[in-house]
């Protein structure tokens, strides 16, 4: 069973770097180069991490995920690999569309289909495609933003 709770840096910070760093590795297959994997701990600030209120997701009082939003946007979603497909995706985006102000909106990359297939499922739809450099780097990739229409 999935508990969600509010980020705790003290306790929390080294175990979602270690989610985020094998999961960004999969997220990046097929959209952008490897060099495109930047550390979290090297990347939170630019990217904004602490800008946006967290949740980790634990089972069995283990951190198996977090998910990050600012406002209306999803800014951060990670499922450790070895928890994937067991609906804890599902469990902490339900969760964090309670909070969002609508719309719902996120980005993701063109060939992350786990992301976009949880996302169309929540009824997000692609409204824009975007080809543009990914944050940090000189890798190109193609984004897309994504809105939900009925929640």
């Amino acid at each position: 069973m999935l508990t969600i709770r509010e980020y705790s840096h003290d306790s929390d910070w080294k175990k979602i770097c270690h989610i985020h760093d094998i999961s960004r590795l999969v997220e990046l297959k097929g959209s952008a180069s490897i060099n495109a994997f930047i550390p979290l701990k090297d990347c939170y600030q630019d990217e904004e991490l602490f800008q946006s209120s967290i949740y980790v997701g634990e089972v069995d009082q283990k951190i198996i995920g977090f998910v990050a939003y600012n406002k209306n946007e999803i800014t951060w979603l990670y499922i450790k690999k070895s928890q994937f497909r067991k609906g804890y995706g599902k469990q902490l985006l339900s969760f964090v569309l309670k909070k969002l102000d609508e719309p719902a909106k996120v980005t993701v990359l063109n060939n992350n289909i786990r992301a976009i297939n949880l996302y169309q499922s929540f009824g997000f739809q692609i409204v824009e495609e975007k080809k543009g450099k990914i944050p940090n780097t000189d890798v190109e990739a193609i984004g897309y933003k994504m809105k939900q229409n009925n929640p």
